[in-house]
């Protein structure tokens, strides 16, 4: 989840379905400087500690962009800031464990990327947290930015990943996810990776095209008022699609997710996991 979350007002109730909570307020940035964008407010702070008590909660950590992530990788004095800054986050705030989301990095920065992760599992205060990381599966966008999640690096590493099986479709309409697309990232991660240590990333969201440019997200809840007032249908993708004269939209549901749900149970996977909280019914 990021902070946008809690603008829903039942989200308290909301997380509570979940057995694990990441929360996305951390950025890295070229210096291996840790910052909160934005900070949490008192109650949500407070809301956390009482979800906590009953199940994991991990800081999400991205990139300020990939180019300082890049420069970040590149010195190994400042990844090791970085790291330390992060262990520091740990013991400060009492996390469960860290989820590492670094995206749009290339296969140039793989092995950087394992040192760095390295240290963190390596270090005294991860002896009984869990090390996790969000990945694009495998036929994800483009080779070069998959390839920086290289297996035989990671495969040693870390105790999670979680596969972004979503964003199938971003420059032009069409599906977000795919069940067929889906089964083919799975079939090639099982071949260098345990499923028992997959989470299945399943989108909540989905997106409108209109005219050239990047879409726009739309929630399920506006999906399925579009899908009353112009009607859709099943797309073979298992999303529903709306289509309009100057528009096209492309949305999960309850449906689509449960499919996902039967795929992960299919390869025995730990489970699903949402992207991203408030945006589903």
């Amino acid at each position: 989840m990021i902070p946008e979350s809690f603008l829903a007002s039942d989200i308290e109730n909301r997380l509570s379905a979940y057995e694990v909570l990441c929360i996305g307020v951390y950025r890295l940035n070229a210096r291996g400087e840790l910052y909160k964008t934005p900070s949490l407010s008192k109650g949500q702070r407070q809301m956390l500690v009482r979800l906590q008590k009953k199940r994991p909660l991990y800081p999400l950590v991205s990139l300020r962009n990939a180019r300082e992530g890049a420069r970040m990788l590149d010195d190994p004095s400042i990844a090791k800031k970085a790291a330390a800054a992060l262990v520091a986050l740990l013991k400060r705030e009492g996390y469960d464990g860290l989820h590492i989301d670094f995206e749009y990095l290339t296969g140039r920065h793989s092995n950087a990327f394992g040192s760095f992760l390295r240290m963190l599992k390596e270090d005294p205060a991860m002896r009984e947290r869990t090390l996790s990381i969000a990945a694009f599966p495998p036929l994800h966008g483009k080779p070069e930015e998959a390839a920086f999640y290289d297996l035989t690096v990671l495969a040693p590493i870390v105790d999670e990943i979680v596969y972004m099986t979503y964003d199938y479709h971003v420059q032009k309409p069409g599906p977000v996810t795919h069940l067929y697309w889906v089964r083919q990232n799975l079939d090639i991660v099982r071949k260098s990776f345990p499923m028992k240590k997959v989470w299945l990333g399943v989108p909540s969201y989905g997106y409108e095209w209109k005219g050239p440019g990047r879409p726009r997200a739309v929630s399920e809840a506006e999906g399925h008022r579009q899908c009353e007032k112009y009607g859709c249908e099943r797309h073979d993708s298992g999303m529903l699609r709306v289509k309009r004269e100057d528009r096209t939209v492309y949305f999960s549901d309850a449906e689509l997710r449960q499919n996902m749900a039967t795929i992960a149970a299919q390869y025995q996977t730990l489970g699903t996991a949402t992207w991203r909280v408030g945006f589903e019914q």
